[in-house]
C-alpha cells in the first residue's frame, strides 16, 4: 500500500500557547483538520528551531488514527535565504543627481554687443593678414640675396642683367612690404577701438547679469544640498537594509528540526500500529483539501510541542519610592527574549516562574568587626601613650579604601566623545559564528489518540517567518553597531532598556489618573510555582533585545526610611528602605530602577520576596545628613582604676546634623562604634561614656546638642546599647534642621611597662 506523504513548515502553523521559563521556553503549535487517507499517512514537520531540546518534543492529537512511528532528525536548512528574503534592488539604487538649468541665468547678446564682436573678428583678420604680407616680403627679401650671393661664386655672370633682375624683384618686394605696413598701421587703431567697444559693452552684460549669477550660485548651492541629501538617505536607506539583512542573518539556522509523524488510519476498524520511514522532498502549506464524502471523515488534530532554550523571560522592576507619604509604586514588567529562529505570532503567553551597579548604590554599609587587643611584648613592642591602638587595622585599611573611592568618584569612566558626536564609521556586515550542535535521531513512544481539548479556531496561520541571520558563508565585513550588539547580547537576554522618561517621570496625580495604562496579567500560584497569563494574544518574532511586558503594578505602604552611619570607616549616612510585600504575589530576584521622590537615582538589584515578606534596599548615600568623626583624644588617667597600672583615657565624639530642615520631619538613625576587645587577662577595657552600658543589657539615653544648647536644644532622642565584640550602637531620632554630638570614652589599663596592640 502507498504511504500517503504530507510535509508541514513549522511557520505555516499555528502557534497556541508559548510558556516561557526563566531559562527555556515550552511551545505548543496546532496542525488542524489534517485530511488521512485510509492505511499509512506519514506526515512531516520540518523547520523547527536548532535550539530545540529534541528530547522534548513530543505530538498529540484526537482523531480516529494510530500513531504508529514518531522520528526526529536534525537536517540542513532546505530554505533558501536570498528567496526567503528577497532583495529589493531599488532600494539599492542610487538616485540620480539634479543638475541647475544654467541657461535661464544668462542673458543673449544684444545687437550692438554681436555687431561689436563680428568688427573685432574682421579686424583681427585684416591683421592678420598685414602680417602675412610683412612677413612674405621679408622672407622673398631674404631668398633673393642669398641667389645673389650664389651667383657672385660662379664664372662668366652677366652682372648688368644680373643687377637689372635684382632691381626688379626688390622693388616688388618693396612695394608689397609698404603696403603691408601701410595696411597694418591703419588696422591697429581701428582694432583699439572696437576692442575697446566690445569691453564695454561686456560690462554692461556682466553688470545686467550679476543679479542673475547671484541666484545661480545660491540655486547651485541649494541642488547641491538636496543632492547631500538624497545621497544620505540612500545611504541610510543601505544601512538599514544591511542591518536587517545582518538581523535576519543572525536567526537564519543553518540546520533544523524535522519531526516526521507515521499514522494509521482506517474508515471503520484500526488496525495494528506499525512503524515506518519515508522522507518527502517537497514541501506544502498546510491547507486542508476537500475529499470524497467517506475519506473526508478521516482528520485528525495533531499538536506538537516542544522546549527551546533560546527563549525566556526575566522580572524587571521599576520602583518609585516617596519619602513624604512613604509609599512605594512597583511595576512588575517582564523581559521576553526570542532568540531562536521561530517567530510565534497570536499566541497566548504565560509567564511561569518554576525554574528558577546602581549609580550611587555601588558603596556598601560596612560592618564592624571585632577590635581584638593584647598585651605587646614589652622589647620594642609598645608605643607611647597608648597611640598603637588609637585604630584597628581595619579601620586603617577602610578609611584608606573610602580615601581612593573619593578621590576617583568624580573621575568619568566614559569619556564624552565616545558616547556623543557624528559617526564617521561606515556601517559593514557582521560575522557571526555558531557553534554546531551535535545531531541527534531519537524516536518517541506510540499509543493511541487521547481525547485532548479541541483547540480555539481562531488561530491564524503564521506566512512569515522571522528567522534573522547567522550563516558562515557571508562576506567578513563588520559594523560598529554589530560589535557593540555582540558584546551585550547576554546581558539582553535577561536585561532591558528602560524608558528614561518613564523612570525620571514622577507626574502629579490628576495626570497619572488620566494617563494610559498597562493591562495586567491573571496570576495563578500551584504549589511552589506562579504562572502570569498575559492578557490577549502577543506575537514574539526572533530578535536580538528582548522586549517588555506588564505583569502588574503594586503598591506599598508604610515604608520605612532609616540610616545607618559607620563614621569609623566612612563619614556618611547611607539610606536604606525597608519595604513589606503586601501583595500575593512571590517577587523575583531583578533589574530594578529606583527612583525616589521623582528624582531616578540608578538601577539595583531586586532581592527575591515572597509575599507577606520584607525586603531592604540600599539607597546610597544622602548628602543631607552631614558627619563629623575627628581623631581621637588620648590622655593619661589620673587616678588608675587599678593598682599599679597604666591607664590611658580614649574620648571621641561623632556629630551627626540633619540639614535637611524644610522635612520637618525627624529622621531615624543607627551609628555603629566600637571599642577594642581584650584578649589578655591583665588588659582591662571600660567604657566610661555613655554611662551604664552592659553587653546586651538594655538602652542608656545619651547625646548632647551638637553644636550649642541654644541651637540644637531640642536635636530629639538617642538610646545607646553595647553589643558583643565591643559595638557601641546608637539609636537616634534626629529632628530636622538639629544637630547631635554621641560620645564615646573608654580606658584601657594594663600592668606598668606593658604595651597594648592589636592582634
Amino acid at each position: 500500500m502507498d504511504i500517503e506523504k504530507k510535509e508541514y513548515h513549522v511557520r505555516d502553523l499555528p502557534t497556541r500557547t508559548v510558556t516561557l521559563f526563566p531559562s527555556k521556553a515550552q511551545v505548543v503549535r496546532d496542525l488542524k483538520q489534517l485530511a488521512l487517507k485510509p492505511g499509512t499517512n506519514e506526515v512531516t514537520i520540518i523547520g523547527l528551531t536548532p535550539t530545540v531540546d529534541d528530547s522534548t518534543i513530543k505530538v498529540e492529537g484526537t482523531g480516529s488514527a494510530i500513531i504508529s512511528d514518531i522520528a526526529i532528525e536534525f537536517l540542513p536548512n532546505g530554505d533558501i535565504f536570498e528567496e526567503a528574503y528577497p532583495e529589493i534592488d531599488s532600494d539599492l539604487s542610487d538616485d540620480e543627481e539634479d543638475d541647475v538649468d544654467t541657461d535661464k541665468y544668462e542673458i543673449p547678446d544684444s545687437s550692438a554687443l554681436q555687431a561689436a564682436r563680428a568688427k573685432v573678428v574682421k579686424l583681427e583678420d585684416e591683421e592678420s593678414q598685414a602680417r602675412e604680407i610683412l612677413d612674405s616680403a621679408a622672407k622673398r627679401l631674404a631668398i633673393l640675396d642669398a641667389h645673389c650671393k650664389v651667383l657672385d661664386e660662379k664664372k662668366n655672370v652677366d652682372v648688368v642683367q644680373l643687377m637689372t633682375a635684382y632691381r626688379a624683384e626688390r622693388e616688388k618686394v618693396f612695394q608689397d612690404r609698404m603696403a603691408g605696413t601701410v595696411r597694418q598701421r591703419e588696422n591697429s587703431a581701428q582694432l583699439k577701438a572696437a576692442r575697446e567697444e566690445l569691453g564695454r559693452l561686456l560690462k554692461l552684460k556682466q553688470k545686467e547679469e550679476k543679479p542673475l549669477k547671484r541666484e545661480q550660485t545660491l540655486a547651485l548651492k541649494k541642488q547641491t544640498r538636496d543632492n547631500v541629501k538624497k545621497w544620505r538617505k540612500a545611504e541610510d536607506r543601505r544601512k538599514e537594509k544591511e542591518r536587517i539583512r545582518q538581523e535576519r542573518e543572525r536567526f537564519w539556522p543553518k540546520v533544523c528540526y524535522a519531526v516526521r509523524v507515521t499514522l494509521e488510519a482506517h474508515a471503520f476498524t484500526p488496525m495494528s500500529s506499525r512503524r515506518t520511514s519515508v522522507s518527502s522532498d517537497t514541501a506544502q502549506r498546510f491547507n486542508p483539501t476537500a475529499e470524497t464524502e467517506t475519506e473526508a471523515d478521516l482528520t485528525c488534530d495533531l499538536s506538537i510541542c516542544y522546549i527551546t532554550a533560546a527563549a525566556s523571560w526575566s522580572p524587571s522592576y521599576d520602583l518609585q519610592l516617596s519619602t513624604t507619604n512613604n509609599t512605594a509604586t512597583l511595576c512588575y514588567d517582564a523581559s521576553i527574549a526570542n532568540e531562536t529562529s521561530e517567530t510565534w505570532s497570536g499566541c497566548k503567553v504565560v509567564l511561569s516562574t518554576s525554574q528558577t551597579a546602581f549609580s550611587g548604590l555601588e558603596q556598601e554599609i560596612p560592618e564592624l568587626k571585632q577590635w581584638n587587643i593584647k598585651l605587646a611584648p614589652k622589647i620594642g613592642g609598645g608605643g607611647a601613650g597608648g597611640r598603637n591602638i588609637l585604630n584597628s587595622r581595619e579601620e586603617r585599611a577602610q578609611r584608606e579604601a573610602w580615601r581612593k573611592t573619593q578621590e576617583t568618584s568624580t573621575q568619568s569612566h566614559v569619556k564624552r566623545d565616545e558616547l556623543f558626536g557624528v559617526e564617521a564609521v561606515a556601517y559593514a556586515a557582521f560575522e557571526c559564528v555558531q557553534e554546531e550542535k551535535e545531531e541527534s535521531d531519537d524516536e518517541m513512544g506510540f499509543g493511541l489518540f487521547d481525547d485532548l481539548p479541541q483547540a480555539p479556531q481562531g488561530a491564524q496561520f503564521d506566512n512569515i517567518q522571522m528567522a534573522v541571520a547567522n550563516n558562515h558563508a557571508r562576506k567578513g565585513r563588520q559594523s560598529v553597531s554589530s560589535m557593540v550588539g555582540s558584546a551585550i547580547k547576554n546581558a539582553a537576554r535577561r536585561k532591558e532598556s528602560h524608558d528614561p522618561m518613564q523612570e525620571y517621570s514622577a507626574p502629579p496625580q490628576d495626570l497619572m489618573d488620566a494617563a494610559l495604562d498597562f493591562e495586567e496579567s491573571t496570576i495563578e500560584e500551584t504549589g511552589l510555582t506562579t504562572t502570569y497569563d498575559l492578557p490577549g494574544t502577543k506575537t514574539l518574532p526572533s530578535r536580538p533585545t528582548a522586549s517588555k511586558q506588564r505583569v502588574a503594578r503594586l503598591t506599598f505602604s508604610g515604608v520605612v526610611f532609616n540610616h545607618t552611619v559607620v563614621p569609623k570607616y566612612k563619614p556618611v549616612a547611607f539610606l536604606k528602605a525597608k519595604l513589606r510585600n503586601s501583595s500575593r504575589l512571590s517577587l523575583l530576584k531583578g533589574d530594578a530602577g529606583l527612583t525616589l521622590d521623582g528624582t531616578f537615582m540608578g538601577r539595583t538589584t531586586l532581592p527575591r520576596c515572597s509575599a507577606g515578606d520584607s525586603f531592604t534596599l540600599g539607597l546610597g548615600v544622602d548628602p543631607a545628613i552631614v558627619v563629623s568623626y575627628p581623631v581621637a583624644n588620648v590622655r593619661r588617667a589620673t587616678t588608675g582604676f587599678f593598682s599599679k597600672e597604666n591607664s590611658s583615657v580614649y574620648s571621641r565624639s561623632i556629630t551627626v546634623a540633619n540639614t535637611r530642615a524644610a522635612a520637618g520631619k525627624p529622621v531615624s538613625l543607627l551609628v555603629l562604634d566600637q571599642v577594642p576587645v581584650s584578649e589578655d587577662e591583665r588588659l582591662k577595657v571600660d567604657i566610661l561614656d555613655p554611662k551604664g552600658m552592659l553587653v546586651e543589657g538594655a538602652g542608656v539615653a545619651s547625646g548632647s546638642p551638637g553644636r550649642g544648647e541654644k541651637e540644637d536644644v531640642k536635636w530629639g532622642k538617642a538610646i545607646s546599647t553595647l553589643k558583643k565584640g565591643g559595638q557601641v550602637e546608637w539609636e537616634v531620632s534626629l529632628n530636622a534642621g538639629k544637630a547631635v554630638k554621641l560620645g564615646l570614652e573608654y580606658v584601657v589599663a594594663m600592668p606598668s611597662g606593658d604595651s597594648a596592640a592589636e592582634c
